[in-house]
């Protein structure tokens, strides 16, 4: 009798300890699915470790926005916005990456293919920050390599707001372009 409740109760544990397993491996799976870390991604979780090239591009999204994160020195030098920003960018990368993926496959290849360069794009601007800022660089250097990476920041918004109104007036929901009110130049 002592046998039996000693076996049940090891069988028991093994059971339990493979059930917390599980669900940690499951949340953490999730957790590695994601671009920005805390913000759910609509990428598939097959994403997290599929071959193809939307899941390979997704995967560089969340790489480089960890990379940008994990850098003490942004924090340091006061950059906390431009990771924002890179933050935001690369949640809208994802975003048309998963409606790219879900595209016929007729049509996904050229639609992932035309992505891949912004992604390439914002993983610059974070290797510019990374690598171009250092604390005891002086001031004048600093703007500088934060204003190109903020130019191409702009660029990729940019870009981003182009393909999005293209595929609006391709979808029939054509809007004009905001121009700013009559007389001023809008930038």
């Amino acid at each position: 009798m002592l046998v039996t409740l000693l076996l049940v109760a090891a069988v028991g544990s093994i059971v339990a300890f493979g059930v917390a397993l599980t669900v940690r491996s499951k949340k953490d799976f999730a957790d590695a699915n994601q671009v920005v870390p805390g913000i759910k991604s609509a990428a598939p979780a097959s994403w997290a470790g599929a071959h193809s090239p939307e899941a390979k591009l997704h995967r560089r999204l969340g790489e480089t926005v960890r990379a940008a994160r994990n850098n003490p020195r942004l924090v340091e030098l006061g950059l906390s916005a431009q990771t924002k920003r890179i933050e935001s960018e690369a949640l809208a990368i994802d975003e048309r990456l998963v409606a790219a993926g879900g595209l016929p496959v007729s049509h996904r290849a050229a639609a992932v293919t035309a992505l891949e360069p912004h992604v390439v794009a914002l993983e610059d601007a974070v290797s510019t920050l990374i690598t171009s800022t250092t604390v005891g660089q002086s001031k004048q250097l600093l703007e500088q390599v934060v204003s190109e990476a903020d130019i191409k920041l702009q660029a990729l918004a940019q870009a981003r707001a182009e393909v999005e109104q293209l595929d609006n007036q391709v979808s029939g929901h054509i809007s004009e372009p905001d121009l700013g009110e009559p007389g001023t130049a809008s930038g």
